[in-house]
């Protein structure tokens, strides 16, 4: 986003500076709201990661100070789950159930194997 100001003593549009302006990315409620962080040339930018809730969301900014305008944008985008073909091949918040899969395969292998392999104890004859 950049914003600029219109100086009169000068009759030129210049780059606003300001560090107090806000952008909310929301969708009934804000989900996200921060800061945007101005470059020094009247652009302003924010960088987050979306929430994990899908549906169409809004990037808002309203700001007013006094003395000047209001500025207020909106813009709607949409946020949807990853098709089968764009996740990561290994998640690496799931190892830990990568590695309870790989156990329960050992495990399962080794119990067949004892289970098909062991000899039986002769039973003791009995007195009769």
């Amino acid at each position: 986003m950049e914003i600029q100001e219109w100086l009169s003593s000068s009759q030129r549009w210049t780059p606003f500076r300001a560090d107090d302006v806000q952008l909310e990315f929301s969708m009934l409620d804000p989900y996200v709201r921060m800061r945007l962080v101005p470059d020094g040339q009247g652009g302003f930018h924010a960088s987050f990661k979306a929430p994990d809730v899908y549906g169409v969301f809004q990037f808002k900014v309203n700001y007013w100070r006094p003395g000047y305008g209001s500025i207020s944008v909106a813009e709607e985008v949409l946020v949807r789950p990853f098709r089968h073909d764009e996740f990561e091949r290994f998640i690496p918040a799931a190892y830990p159930y990568y590695a309870s899969t790989f156990s329960m395969m050992v495990g399962s292998f080794v119990l067949g194997a004892v289970v098909l392999y062991h000899k039986p104890i002769p039973k003791a004859p009995s007195k009769a």
